[in-house]
């Protein structure tokens, strides 16, 4: 409690002191926020600078830009080049131009979605693919897709008696003390 005490009394001596120097400086302070800009750019230094940005611009080296009906057409390039994803099912394909923009779009991606990535992709694209890349060729017995995960897909990771015991190899870590150090 005395605690408190004191900590209340510090903080209405600090509001006093500050309410204090605000009343001493009061005019001073409203001169400074009330006093005209010292620093004005004079209007021939405007101009100047106004000129020189427009005889730069007016000056820059342009360069002609291909028109659209001029560029190579992106069939003319070798796709195996471009490409890190399989050629997709012409069936597949028509899903994204059937319908309108958004309905297209949507059906395509839902269709493309369900495929597995070694089926659509070369090679793994992330770092995400490697963890269950080519899974399905290694498994013994393919589990059937579940919607929404509520099946358990690798039985190793869940004990049903729980953590058991240290193997009896196993060693405590070494702990830092000062007759380790002085020994060394």
């Amino acid at each position: 409690m005395a605690k408190q005490v004191v900590w209340t009394q510090c903080i209405e001596k600090e509001n006093f002191l500050r309410l204090k120097w605000f009343t001493r400086n009061e005019k001073r302070l409203n001169e400074i926020a009330n006093a005209p800009l010292v620093r004005t750019v004079p209007e021939e230094a405007k101009e100047d600078m106004r000129l020189g940005r427009i005889a730069r611009f007016q000056n820059v080296d342009r360069k002609n830009v291909k028109k659209l009906d001029e560029q190579m057409p992106y069939s003319h390039v070798d796709p195996r080049i471009h490409n890190v994803m399989q050629p997709v099912d012409p069936k597949t394909l028509k899903l994204l131009y059937a319908g309108t923009q958004r309905d297209g779009r949507r059906n395509y991606l839902s269709k493309r979605v369900k495929i597995i990535p070694e089926n659509r992709y070369y090679f793994p694209e992330t770092s995400s693919f490697e963890y269950g890349w080519k899974m399905w060729n290694a498994s013994r017995q393919v589990t059937p897709k579940v919607r929404y995960g509520r099946k358990e897909v690798i039985r190793e990771f869940y004990r049903r008696a729980g953590v058991g015991r240290d193997p009896e190899w196993h060693k405590e870590p070494a702990k830092l003390s000062p007759m380790i150090c002085g020994s060394i």
